[in-house]
């Protein structure tokens, strides 16, 4: 049961609200100032505190201070005279919920409330996922609840008992290099090296240039007795003529005279057998670099995952930003549960990173998702075909489904089932898919 503190002198204004609170099954107590308040919260575990705008307005806004440094999860909604939008805009910047205008109604009260309920269950819940993160599903500051991710945890520290070259195979954005530096952590003590070795356009000669090799910030040339990790990024994009310098470097390290206190670790984001194939890469290096492979799912395979990656990234940009979002509501997050994240990771931070940035509130709603990411979540829809329906039945939806996700754009839906425009309208006249069941669900 939610706990509501009304914070008033008025005694009519007391005994209403608390009449229609109680009545709704809520827990209810009625101080006169914010002194009571103040002692009230400290004794009773309130929720939801309802107070007259001059009580919170007092002394420069000091009880309304108070309650959000003492006693941050408590919702504060205000009563008052004003309808000026400026000035209520003014007092929700100050950290209070909602305002609530004379003449107070029992369905607008009731229907605050509900919302201030609906806040603090997004704000425990929030909480829990924080508290999970911190144990189970964060791993050398990777987050990842599902099983593939999981099991790619797992893989990091077997593969960072052994000396074994490592290729790390994903889509770009699947954060390839956050697993290489997991391996690199897990391998060594702390002050080995971690060398990023920029493999598009390499010149020949390169591993005794400073400025294709990177550690941490600063570019260093590599010292002829190295020690720690030396990691061939898009290893893919390697020249084909310097690749034989890099099997000599690697043949000279393994079974010549150099440390045998490092490892290589390389990553790709195409099939190097098809590469192989083709010519453009060499066998031997190949065969060198897949000692042992660790393929990174895409964001799209493992969604489970997207609400836990929200959670972390809001926490970060909050701190970086400045600003005071700390959640996303259930329908802005459902938007991005359905979008397939051609970027993937990246994609999803920069994007948490917009909405922040641009966002007026607290809680991200549907609103504050960019109108690509709502879009492309309508393409990822499934269709309700079932065994034993017509082709014609079948047909029929795909068509209405598609003209729907593209907002009854005939050009672009004709594209996309990848058929004639006028075998288009035909359809539509056959299947009688007039525009207006665009609005049917």
């Amino acid at each position: 049961m939610r706990k509501v503190l009304i914070v008033s002198e008025d005694p009519l204004l007391q005994e209403k609200i608390a009449d229609i609170l109680r009545d709704e099954g809520y827990y209810v107590v009625v101080v006169r100032n914010r002194d009571l308040a103040l002692n009230c919260l400290e004794r009773e575990e309130i929720n939801i505190v309802l107070a007259e705008e001059e009580v919170l307005a007092e002394e420069g806004f000091q009880f309304l201070r108070s309650v959000r440094e003492r006693f941050g999860e408590v919702v504060v909604l205000a009563v008052g005279g004003s309808d000026n939008p400026f000035y209520v805009r003014g007092l929700l910047n100050k950290g209070i919920y909602d305002y609530l205008s004379r003449p107070l109604t029992p369905l607008r009260l009731l229907s605050t409330i509900k919302r201030a309920e609906e806040h603090l269950n997004l704000l425990a819940e929030n909480k829990d996922l924080k508290k999970r993160i911190g144990t189970r599903f964060s791993f050398a500051g990777i987050t990842g609840v599902s099983e593939k991710m999981q099991r790619i945890f797992d893989l990091v520290l077997q593969v960072a008992q052994v000396r074994r070259p490592v290729l790390i195979f994903g889509e770009q954005g699947t954060g390839k290099e956050l697993i290489a530096r997991a391996i690199h952590q897990y391998s060594f003590p702390e002050g080995r090296p971690f060398f990023k070795v920029l493999c598009p356009g390499l010149p020949s000669g390169f591993l005794k240039r400073a400025e294709w090799l990177k550690t941490e910030e600063t570019y260093k040339e590599l010292p002829d007795e190295f020690q720690g990790t030396l990691f061939f990024e898009d290893v893919h994009l390697l020249p084909f003529p310097v690749q034989a310098e890099v099997v000599d470097f690697l043949e000279e390290y393994r079974f010549g005279g150099g440390s045998k206190d490092f490892r290589i670790i390389a990553s790709s984001e195409t099939s190097l057998e098809e590469e192989v194939a083709t010519g453009r890469f060499r066998s031997d290096l190949y065969y060198f670099l897949s000692a042992v492979k660790i393929e990174i799912p895409p964001l799209r395979e493992r969604k489970e995952d997207i609400p836990f990656l929200i959670e972390r990234f809001l926490r970060e940009i909050a701190q970086e930003t400045g600003k005071e979002v700390i959640a996303i509501d259930k329908e802005a997050l459902q938007v991005l549960m359905e979008y397939d994240w051609p970027g993937n990771v990246i994609e999803l931070r920069n994007v948490l990173e917009g909405m922040v940035i641009l966002s007026q509130n607290q809680v991200l709603t549907a609103k504050d998702v960019p109108a690509q990411i709502r879009k492309g979540a309508d393409f990822g829809k499934i269709v309700p075909v079932r065994v034993g329906m017509t082709l014609e039945e079948a047909e029929k939806i795909l068509i209405l489904e598609t003209l729907r996700a593209n907002r009854f754009n005939k050009s672009k839906t004709a594209q996309m089932l990848g058929i004639g425009l006028r075998t288009l309208y035909r359809k539509i006249e056959q299947y009688d898919l007039a525009e207006n069941e665009f609005s049917k669900k």
